[in-house]
Formats: C-alpha cells, structure tokens, sequence
C-alpha cells in the first residue's frame, strides 16, 4: 500500500515530522514501512525535513528533493514551505537505485555513468524515477541540461526498455539552489535512478501540455547549446518580436511570465496541429546586446524546423481535463496504487495567471481513491515518440497499478 502525507508548516523539522505522521496515521493494520518518496519546498532545510521524518517512521531510506510545490490528494501549495511524501508499505520492497554524486564533469559523461550503473540494477519493463539538480548556479540562474543528461543515460543502458519519468528539480520560482535525497541524506549537484519493479507495478503516463503557434515554421540559423542567436539568418530577438508585433523593450517582460516557448514539431510538420507531436523549450533570458535568447535546454541545432509557441491557459486546462479523464478511462481503479503527478512549475496558476488552478482539476479527476502526489519541478521527463525526453511548461501524469 500507499500512504500520502504533507504539511505546510515553516518549520522544516516540524513540517517533515507532520507530513510522516498523517501518513503513519493513515496505515491500516500492521503493514510495516519499507520506503518513502518525500518532496519539500526549497525554503526548507533538507537534513530537518529528513530528521522529522525519520522521527515517526524510524531509519527508512527516504529518495525525493527539492520542489517549488507539493500536489496531494487533499490540498496543492506553492509557497516554498510544503512537504509532502508517499510512504510505502510491504510488500513494496526497498528499490534498487543508481546514482551519480556529481555532473561537473558534463552532463552527458554523468548520465552515461548512471545509465551503466541503471543497466545494472534495472530489469526489462521496470519503471525508472529519475531526479536531478537542475540548477548548477544561479542568480543568474545556469542549468544543468536534461537533454544531454538523458542522451548520455540511453548511450549506457544499451537498448534496455524502461519507463522513465522524472523531473528537474528546483527550489523555488526563481530557480534557487536545488537538492536530492540519496535515501540517507541530502545531495547536490547530482542524478539519481529509483527502480520501481515492473513485475509489481505497471505504468500508465499521459502527457499534458497547452501551448500553441503563433509563428510558420522558422530555421535555426544559428545556434550554441542553449543560446539561440538566429532564426532565418536574422536576430532572434528581432524575428520574435516581429512575429508577436511588439517593442524589443518588452521582451524580457514577457520572457520572464514564461509566456514564450520554442517547440519541435516531430513528424509530419505539415499535418494538423497536434499539441502531442511538439517538444517545447521555454525562453528563460534574452541578451539585447547580440540579439540571442536563452531556451532551457540545449538539445535544438542548426537546421532545425522550430516555431513561436505561446502558452495558452485555456487550452492548458481542456488538455488538462482530456488527458486525465482519458486515462483514469484506461486504468481499473481497483487495481490502482498510487498516482504521480509532475507539474512544470510555470503552469500553477499564480504564475501563468490561469483563473483555475491545473493541478487542481488533475486532483478532483483523481478523487480520494488513489492516493496522490505530485510537486512542482523545473523540468519534465516523460516517454515521447519512442524514448524519453525532458520536456518544458508539460505535465506528466502517471497511474500505478497492480500487475
């Protein structure tokens, strides 16, 4: 079985000992604790949160980290000072892990090293959460890169079938310093692999988004990791405000509201618009000097076919319903274990300025029967097109249930 628990109290000792007793409260008969996945806004202190914890439900190994929010069945919160966390209770053995303690040396080099220490521990068909640090410095904020994280993991597990989903992680809105729990203490600057096995539980993801074009299709003329210079052989900057008939003065306004995206459109670029088919990058800065922009992702080349993607609330919303309607449809709720709920930060609703909170209906379509948590992440990795992939401005819904 599943427990949820969570609190928003400040006091990071407090708040971990809080969220581990609702959950200790909830377990019925003698069901021994195995694990807990735990989550926590960046205002807290880590090794408090950990120490409350373990405070009511003993020396468990305890994976999760850092979040702008927390996303339970019973309430959702954005403030810095949430925890949240799903205990697990036998039969649910302890997972098997992988993990890197550092991506200093390249992000691809540090997730070909997990996926070789994955290939080791994993089996055909299991589910893999993977976490990372997403922020490696910040203010400014520099981000470790996802895209080359995850190329570098495939690139060692050698053809292996997963179903890998998992997120960035952040401490705030502003992308404040970020942490991992290791399932003993706190880490930094890091990856980890939780191996969830496919003989128990089996998967079930859909794939949230809401943005659409508002640009034809343009070439990627120039370009340097994440720094877009050039968008048909002029200025990024210049092409974008032209296409959205506004002042260059206003970009980084509009930059900032993360209302702007660079999106891939995969396979027919020329059938009808399918929100599914398009990998989005967010445009987290601008650099009026050179006229470049920076995307949150360094994975778009030279030559590539990209357009102006705006994110659009209503449609968030309808994909919202659709999606997680569509896929309690698929599932026997009572073969149902737990639900997980990865939400790009920019998507709650004091953000994108949405009047209805998406993370809030995703909770009403899951009710009460499934015990529920998600947070608030900076990047998405969930299965698209054939493999998984970060994703950005996405929600990434998965359903656990009994094999």
């Amino acid at each position: 079985m599943v427990y949820i628990g969570e609190s928003q109290n400040t006091e990071s000792e407090k708040a971990g000992r809080e969220a581990a007793g609702e959950a200790k409260n909830r377990i019925i008969g003698k069901d021994s604790i195995s694990w807990a996945l735990a989550f926590c806004g960046g205002r807290h202190e880590p090794d408090s949160i950990l120490n409350g914890i373990r405070s009511e439900l003993g020396d468990i190994s305890i994976y999760g980290g850092s979040a702008v929010g927390i996303i339970t069945n019973s309430s959702l919160g954005y403030t810095g000072y949430e925890c949240g966390l799903a205990v697990f209770t036998a039969p649910f053995p302890v997972p098997e892990v992988a993990m890197i303690d550092s991506m200093e040396a390249g992000e691809y080099e540090a997730g070909r090293n997990l996926g070789l220490e994955l290939d080791e521990v994993a089996a055909e068909g299991d589910t893999v959460l993977i976490f990372y640090d997403n922020t490696r410095s910040a203010p400014p904020p520099v981000l470790y890169t996802g895209s080359q994280l995850l190329d570098g993991l495939y690139s060692g597990l050698g053809g292996k079938n997963l179903h890998i989903i998992g997120a960035g992680m952040i401490g705030d809105f502003s992308f404040a310093p970020s942490f991992l729990f290791d399932g003993y203490k706190k880490i930094k600057r890091s990856a980890i692999a939780i191996v969830l096995s496919g003989e128990r539980l089996q998967p079930h993801t859909t794939l949230i988004h809401g943005c659409s074009p508002v640009s034809s299709f343009l070439e990627i003329t120039r370009i340097d990791g994440p720094v877009l210079y050039e968008l048909d052989g002029r200025p990024a900057i210049e092409v974008i405000c032209e296409k959205l008939a506004i002042e260059q003065e206003t970009i980084p306004e509009i930059i900032q509201s993360l209302m702007l995206t660079i999106g891939k459109k995969h396979g027919d670029i020329y059938a009808p618009f399918d929100e599914n088919m398009y990998v989005n990058r967010l445009i987290i800065n601008s650099n009026p000097e050179d006229g470049s922009v920076r995307l949150f992702e360094a994975d778009f080349q030279q030559g590539t076919k990209v357009q102006i993607m705006s994110r659009d609330n209503r449609m968030m919303i309808e994909s919202v319903r659709k999606e997680a309607s569509e896929l309690l449809e698929t599932i026997d709720r009572e073969k149902s274990v737990f639900a997980m709920y990865i939400d790009c930060a920019g998507r709650a609703s004091s953000f994108s300025g949405s009047e209805v909170e998406e993370a809030g209906v995703v909770r009403k379509k899951i009710g009460d029967s499934i015990p529920l948590l998600g947070f608030y992440s900076g990047v998405e990795i969930a299965p698209l097109l054939g493999r998984s992939r970060p994703l950005d401005w996405t929600g990434v819904l998965t359903l656990f249930t009994n094999r």
